[in-house]
């Protein structure tokens, strides 16, 4: 079996130590790209029945980029709770953890179960690269979903203000 293919299937199924054994291998960087390229095309499958070929055709692109900025900031964090790892550790680790994103080729429910899936693989991502607890690796993952979940609920509640207040000065 493919090499990479094997290794997903350790990933997802939360193997134990197969986090930090994709982290301290070199090959693992590149394969990380490919598992985060490929869990985005297959994911973003659905987004061609709306005639969006070109946004998904650059989906890997996008995926790459956001996981090199989410490692940037889990590993910054990370250190904060004292983690150990390298940031190339954790990006390998993280890339593996975006495959179950491929699940977003089921609608509706295919996405949100990708999505749940992939934040605990980045927990154990986490707390195998960086080698911190368990807790710690939760609190690292976490808190930058948590602030994006905040920033997301005030954007929706100042547009609908926005858009609320506009209807009623053309009414």
């Amino acid at each position: 079996m493919n090499p990479i293919i094997e290794r997903v299937k350790r990933a997802v199924t939360l193997s134990p130590g197969v986090y930090q054994e994709i982290g301290n291998d070199p090959q693992g960087t590149t394969q990380a790209i490919i598992v985060t390229g490929a869990a985005a095309l297959i994911g973003g499958l659905g987004t061609l029945f709306g005639g969006r070929f070109g946004s998904w055709i650059l989906m890997p692109i996008y995926a790459v980029v956001g996981l090199a900025i989410g490692s940037g900031i889990l590993f910054l964090l990370s250190r904060m709770f004292k983690g150990q790892g390298t940031y190339i550790q954790l990006f390998r680790g993280l890339g593996f953890a975006t495959a179950p994103q491929a699940l977003g080729l089921i609608p509706i429910l295919g996405g949100i179960v990708g999505g749940i899936w992939s934040l605990i693989l980045a927990i154990r991502a986490v707390k195998e690269t960086q080698q911190v607890t368990d807790g710690a690796a939760i609190a690292i993952v976490l808190i930058p979903a948590a602030i994006i979940g905040v920033l997301v609920f005030v954007l929706v509640v100042l547009l609908s203000i926005a858009i609320i207040g506009a209807a009623s000065t053309n009414s």
